[in-house]
């Protein structure tokens, strides 16, 4: 296949450093970048849909959607995903929903991030978020037949992402943003020869990822809780930072 016939997809994971990396690609490529989202923010669509989109905008080289999902991988998409700590994650997350009053859910939040936890880890269907979400984003799980808010991840779903990010040429943490971005311009500048993506933070709501810090606020009750409903999530961000190091290193990036 011909590289002009490639498209780099930002597979935008909520919370992951995604808004900084969409202005960094809508940088580099201009008119050439595009969103590709849903009528709602819980529309999922396939890469069946996506290839629909990019056909119907034949000029458009780079995509970034929240509600995208690599389930069925394709030969004509470069992708890129970040993923987090999940403790560090829920945090940004409750901080943020508790500051945006379009976000759904947003009445869990207003109270204190241990309340907000709580909540999310009872079983509400908002909650999902911050319950092994980002294996859900990765995996069929998405796909649920009552919707994503009632996914549930499983052991399955977590082997489903791990295959994926093993099929990928590149892999983003957010803790380790500036040497993705090194990683994924020196991959992707195979196919763009004149890549560039900047390193700007944006839509930083956290006051911190000190997960020790944090672990001491909720308490150790509750931070047993999140771990358990997290466990694969845990589990996908050590792969996934054992994977950065080792596609670093083989590209003797620093």
């Amino acid at each position: 296949m011909k590289y002009e016939n490639y498209k780099i997809c930002h597979y935008h994971i909520f919370k992951n450093a995604g808004t900084s990396l969409d202005k960094a690609l809508q940088k580099h490529f201009g008119s050439n970048w595009s969103a590709f989202e849903g009528i709602h923010a819980h529309d999922i669509k396939s890469n069946q849909e996506l290839m629909a989109f990019l056909s119907s905008h034949p000029d458009i080289k780079a995509v970034s959607s929240h509600l995208c999902r690599p389930t069925t991988p394709l030969k004509e998409i470069l992708p890129i995903v970040f993923l987090r700590d999940p403790l560090a994650r829920a945090r940004s997350v409750y901080e943020f929903t508790r500051l945006d009053k379009s976000q759904p859910f947003r009445e869990s939040a207003l109270g204190t991030f241990s309340d907000y936890l709580t909540w999310a880890l009872s079983g509400a269907p908002g909650g999902l978020v911050i319950r092994s979400y980002q294996v859900v984003h990765l995996s069929s799980a998405s796909f649920c037949p009552e919707g994503i808010l009632f996914a549930i991840a499983a052991e399955s779903h977590f082997e489903e992402a791990i295959q994926l990010l093993k099929s990928w040429p590149v892999i983003g943490i957010v803790e380790q943003y500036a040497r993705s971005i090194k990683l994924i311009e020196k991959i992707y500048q195979n196919y763009f020869p004149d890549l560039t993506l900047t390193y700007e933070h944006e839509n930083i709501t956290s006051t911190g990822n000190n997960t020790s810090k944090i672990r001491e606020e909720i308490g150790e009750g509750l931070f047993n809780e999140f771990n358990k409903q997290n466990k694969f999530d845990y589990q996908l961000y050590e792969f996934a930072c054992q994977r950065l190091n080792q596609l670093c290193k083989t590209n003797e990036i620093l």
